[in-house]
């Protein structure tokens, strides 16, 4: 029973039948040349049709589904906080605020502004973090 697909499939096979085109095409471009005869150049390659494969296309489509998600997270992330829109008013900040703030570390100024609620504290820098905190102060 196993046998009986792959018989289905099996035809006999003569080599006779098979023949190299291209190594004949080239004996016979060798004997013109010896001969003295002009021979004819082939025609160019045919131009790329733009055509690409299916696993080309997936493939692309993956790695485009990966990148923008990444950086929508990110983009997200900054319009959450409000950085990335212009704010509407701006709120003036003293300097003294901001000298106070800046002899903290950042450890210390992430906690305070923990404490303050400041949104996107995560991903700023201390002068970010000593900045917003002078503003909300």
């Amino acid at each position: 029973m196993a046998h009986q697909p792959i018989d289905t499939l099996t035809t006999d096979w003569d080599p006779e039948d098979f023949h190299d085109t291209f190594q004949e095409r080239f004996d016979a471009l060798i004997e013109a040349k010896a001969a003295g005869e002009a021979v004819e150049k082939t025609e160019p390659a045919a131009k790329p049709t733009g055509a690409v494969g299916l696993l080309e296309v997936l493939r692309a489509g993956v790695e485009r589904a990966r990148s923008p998600k990444d950086t929508r997270e990110k983009a997200g992330a900054s319009d959450k906080t409000g950085r990335g829109k212009k704010p509407a008013a701006k709120k003036h900040t003293k300097a003294s605020d901001i000298g106070s703030l800046q002899s903290l570390t950042k450890t210390e100024l992430y906690e305070k502004a923990t404490k303050a609620g400041v949104k996107g504290r995560s991903s700023m820098t201390r002068d970010q973090l000593a900045e917003d905190l002078a503003k909300g102060s």
